[in-house]
């Protein structure tokens, strides 16, 4: 028989069972009540465009912004047959690869005097009169926690188009690809074929001036004389290599966090 003790004691225990009961309803209601009024400030959701410098991660795919100077990629690469690096000087020795500075546009625009009362060059020229950069909008864009070193990618011989698509017949530039972690994964997982690449840049061989090798990776430098007094001799050249040959097989590159987040 339980003595007079525990019979007691039960009630006691009732009554605190009620009291835990209660606090703990006071509680969750106080917490509904506070989420309420402070919501939570961690964004769980697509936030929708603002005023940041992304939207979401990178910048958005086919994202094509109207520029203050129309500046046909066309005319200039499959017409005249500039290198990239004319314009974008750095993007072998940087990680960025560079905008091109008013000398360097008006270091030909200067002289091409047929074209002064074009209106994107009357555009161009009062930039320069004013000592003016041209304000480029900017297309892609990658958060602030990714590095994408452009020298290293461009010095493996992984070519303009296979991340910027069909730069050489845009007027508007565009942005091709969705620069996502899995697109970056994705071609350093499976590896980049140099031929898929240098094909992707074809219009070099197929819309430039006569000659012109739709091989980036390789080119040309003059022999040096037997004469070490003398000039090099003209047209005499020697091949050389800035990349992987286009007979190689797919690279793989690191994927391991530190590689991109550093």
């Amino acid at each position: 028989m339980p003595g007079r003790r525990t019979w007691a004691a039960i009630p006691m225990f009732i009554a605190v069972a009620g009291v835990v009961a209660a606090l703990a309803a006071y509680q969750g209601a106080s917490s509904q009540q506070v989420a309420k009024v402070a919501p939570d400030t961690v964004i769980t959701h697509d936030p929708g465009p603002g005023p940041w410098g992304y939207h979401g991660a990178s910048s958005e795919q086919g994202s094509s912004p109207v520029q203050p100077i129309k500046f046909p990629h066309p005319k200039h690469v499959k017409g005249l047959g500039m290198n990239c690096v004319y314009c974008h000087y750095t993007a072998n020795k940087s990680m960025d690869p560079g905008l091109p500075a008013m000398s360097t546009c008006m270091g030909c625009h200067l002289s091409t005097y047929s074209l002064a009362k074009k209106p994107e060059i009357v555009k161009l020229t009062a930039y320069w009169n004013k000592q003016q950069p041209i304000p480029w909008v900017r297309i892609h864009k990658l958060p602030e926690y990714v590095h994408f070193p452009h020298m290293r990618h461009v010095n493996a011989g992984v070519t303009c188009q296979t991340c910027h698509g069909q730069i050489q017949e845009m007027y508007q530039v565009y942005q091709y690809a969705s620069l996502n972690m899995g697109w970056c994964l994705n071609c350093h997982v499976n590896g980049y074929s140099p031929a898929e690449g240098d094909a992707a840049a074809g219009s070099a061989r197929d819309y430039g001036p006569k000659g012109a090798s739709s091989q980036p990776n390789t080119g040309t430098i003059p022999v040096a004389a037997k004469d070490a007094g003398a000039p090099p001799a003209l047209g005499a050249a020697v091949r050389f290599n800035i990349g992987p040959p286009l007979s190689d097989a797919r690279h793989r590159a690191r994927y391991d966090c530190s590689t991109c987040h550093y």
